[in-house]
């Protein structure tokens, strides 16, 4: 039995959103962006346990093999964080927009177009309403040009 979110996720948000729904993929970011964060927990707590013991190894190869790994997972820890806070703020950014103004449905969206402002790296998405049929448009922003959700 294989789901539909063990798959590779597709090219571009629209699709992903238009695949599985927004509820779901918003679920999904939510979920992915958390493991992120427990990796980085979990590499914190390996880096301070490899330095505790650096100063007191009996042989200087050992505590420089230690100090060396414990800077490998504080950096690991560092991309971890990054890495939850850039999901999670563009998901969180996207589902403040994703009530319709007329019906008031939460969520019950299909992406009709899906744009990028080159100049301010923002993103722009016409939506539409399963509902009602509505039509607004939401917006994102990336830091990084070469970012991708």
């Amino acid at each position: 039995m294989t789901f539909a979110m063990s798959q590779p996720p597709k090219a571009t948000l629209a699709e992903q959103i238009n695949t599985i729904g927004f509820r779901r993929w918003h679920e999904y970011e939510l979920t992915r962006s958390f493991g992120y964060l427990g990796l980085g927990v979990l590499t914190l707590f390996v880096a301070l346990a490899m330095l505790e013991g650096v100063f007191a190894a009996p042989v200087r190869l050992e505590g420089g093999i230690r100090l060396i790994l414990s800077f490998v997972c504080l950096w690991i820890t560092g991309w971890a964080w990054l890495r939850f806070m850039k999901i999670l703020v563009v998901a969180e950014s996207i589902s403040r927009q994703v009530v319709c103004d007329q019906c008031k449905r939460y969520g019950l969206i299909r992406i009709i177009r899906e744009d990028l402002k080159q100049e301010h790296l923002e993103h722009h998405m016409v939506c539409q309403c399963k509902k009602c049929d509505h039509i607004w448009q939401l917006a994102y922003t990336l830091q990084l040009p070469n970012a991708r959700v």
